[in-house]
């Protein structure tokens, strides 16, 4: 009886220890995809100043290929470099595709990209911020390699993943319409924040978003407000971010 009792005893801190594993190995892939481009937004204090803290499951790409600028998870780029809409690419996260499977590139899904102005009028004091700056929605996926639009204006480039799919650009629809960043002199650097969305739920090429009623706080009138309200009102997650700074000139 007590050799059955050891056995049994072995068993079942065996089963306790895998089942501790389990939570552990996943928050270390949760820290491995984070530490990709989380450093240095949360360095930026985009995190908590835009969005809540969010698990990264793409990476997105932005150049404003007229100026040959590209943004750089903060690098600095002069609002002159900024008049035209910038062309972006995104890339999944292979290791993202275990952990998070609903937050991969889907073709029944559809992908919004916004930039925000948390520092609006100032980082000192951001009375207009957030501001809104654009929202693009309708991007759509396909899983062919043939699905090509190539219209630099309508900000489109493929998106170049493991498997092959490509960003659609013929459904794109602008709901705020493209304002380039404006500075005032005096106020220092303003970080200017691209964040990509996406529904929580597959929506069958859903584009019902509702429209911010201004650009300032993204129309909820108190300071600070902006993506973050804007996506819990749509239903939307966070799936990326990017940004730069730029400064009026003297």
């Amino acid at each position: 009886m007590e050799y059955l009792w050891h056995i049994w005893f072995c068993w079942l801190v065996t089963q306790l220890q895998i089942s501790a594993a389990v939570p552990l190995n996943q928050n270390r892939l949760e820290d491995s995809i984070k530490s990709a481009d989380s450093v240095k937004i949360a360095k930026a204090k985009i995190i908590p100043d835009v969005l809540d803290d969010f698990i990264p499951t793409f990476s997105l790409s932005l150049s404003y290929t007229s100026a040959h600028k590209t943004v750089s998870l903060g690098n600095n780029i002069h609002p002159s470099d900024t008049h035209v809409r910038p062309v972006f690419e995104m890339h999944r996260l292979p290791s993202a595709t275990t952990l998070l499977p609903t937050r991969t590139l889907a073709s029944n899904r559809t992908y919004t990209i916004v930039p925000t102005d948390p520092d609006a009028t100032s980082r000192a004091d951001p009375i207009n911020g957030q501001y809104c700056h654009w929202i693009v929605t309708g991007i759509t996926i396909s899983a062919t390699s043939s699905s090509h639009g190539t219209d630099e204006a309508n900000a489109y480039t493929p998106v170049t993943s493991p498997h092959s799919v490509y960003a659609v650009a013929t459904e794109l629809y602008h709901l705020i319409e493209y304002m380039p960043p404006a500075p005032p002199k005096g106020t220092g650097k303003h970080r200017y924040v691209f964040v990509l969305l996406a529904s929580k739920d597959d929506d069958n090429g859903r584009k019902d978003l509702n429209r911010p009623k201004d650009r300032p706080h993204w129309g909820y009138g108190a300071m600070g407000k902006g993506v973050r309200e804007w996506a819990f009102e749509n239903d939307l997650v966070p799936l990326a971010a990017n940004f730069f700074y730029a400064k009026a000139g003297k």
